[in-house]
């Protein structure tokens, strides 16, 4: 489903609107808080909008956003909150613990939505990209925690682009853009991935450590990826390559 719903939306948007004021004013108040520049209230504000108009104009119904939708609207919300907070170069060391406990936050309810979809039948393609790629943008924001505050180099930046990548390369090659099944691997590594950036966040960690946990989850997710890689050419890449050969 893609544009605007009209009346359809009303549900979605009287809830949106409603959710938007504590937002601003619950933001404003960690600006304060943390001593933010008041002008870098636009990143959050910003990103509210953008996550408001994605939600208008793919989910539909009088009643709102739906239990699933909303979860993983309020951890995209989130999400939006950790990204902000990098922009202020000399912040995240202050906060560092509460950065962290509000990235755990965001992971103890990643399944949640997956559950409420199920539970209340309101699975949906849609639902289940939004997650995904919540999922893909706090491993990103975490990643770039990670290397703001020197734990380790930019080469833990591969453990959130890898995806992007991914995804980069389907434009080029269509086969890679076949459905996959699901995969526990592929959710469990997912997980790991985020687990162990949560770990490495903790204050207490130490720096060499950190590379011994991030170094094993970055060669697992890299293995994750060839082996989908290597579903998707038997899939239909084979297909593809032997197709573009007889053509030639």
């Amino acid at each position: 489903m893609s544009g605007w719903k009209g009346s359809d939306n009303i549900g979605a948007i009287r809830e949106l609107l409603l959710t938007a004021v504590p937002f601003a004013v619950l933001t404003g108040g960690l600006w304060y808080w943390i001593r933010m520049p008041l002008g870098l209230l636009v990143v959050p504000i910003s990103g509210y909008v953008l996550l408001a108009w994605l939600l208008l104009t793919r989910v539909e119904g009088q009643w709102g956003l739906g239990p699933a939708n909303r979860v993983t609207f309020y951890r995209a919300l989130g999400v939006v909150v950790l990204v902000s907070v990098l922009t202020e170069p000399q912040v995240p060391a202050r906060i560092q613990w509460a950065w962290v406990v509000l990235a755990l936050a965001i992971l103890i309810l990643d399944g949640l939505d997956g559950h409420l979809a199920r539970r209340f039948g309101v699975s949906s393609a849609f639902g289940a990209r939004f997650d995904m790629e919540v999922d893909a943008a706090l491993i990103l924001t975490l990643c770039l925690g990670v290397w703001i505050l020197g734990i380790t180099g930019p080469w833990v930046l591969l453990l959130g682009l890898m995806r992007y990548l991914f995804v980069a390369v389907g434009r080029v090659l269509p086969w890679i853009n076949h459905p996959l099944p699901e995969s526990v691997r592929r959710k469990t590594i997912c997980v790991w991935q985020i687990a162990s950036l949560v770990i490495v966040l903790v204050p207490v960690t130490p720096s060499w450590l950190a590379v011994w946990i991030l170094a094993p989850a970055l060669v697992l997710l890299a293995y994750s990826f060839i082996v989908d890689l290597a579903w998707l050419y038997r899939a239909g890449g084979k297909h593809e390559t032997h197709r573009h050969g007889t053509e030639t």
